[in-house]
């Protein structure tokens, strides 16, 4: 099986959450009625994992996210806007 990996820089409180690479992927965020619905072609779904990796850095505080709109970014034109975004007061499952 292969094996992949994804560096993150660590977060820093002067320039906030931030990646420094990205493979520019394509992402389409639609609203159904069956609810939200996340597509990518590789790429994209690695660039996501960077931003949720980057949110998820010990030092980021909590309501630290990011905002990507459509058309610009990672999303495509036709996708929904997209808020990823760090809450510690989540509990976890």
């Amino acid at each position: 099986m292969a094996k992949h990996s994804i560096e993150v820089a660590d977060y820093d409180a002067s320039r906030g959450v931030v990646v420094l690479t990205e493979e520019g992927g394509d992402i389409v965020v639609r609203l159904g009625s069956d609810g939200v619905k996340i597509e990518a072609n590789p790429a994209g779904l690695r660039d996501l994992a960077r931003w949720c990796l980057a949110l998820a850095d010990p030092d980021a505080p909590t309501g630290a996210h990011i905002h990507m709109d459509p058309g610009q970014y990672l999303l495509t034109g036709d996708s929904e806007a997209l808020t990823l975004g760090r809450s510690d007061t989540l509990r976890a499952q």
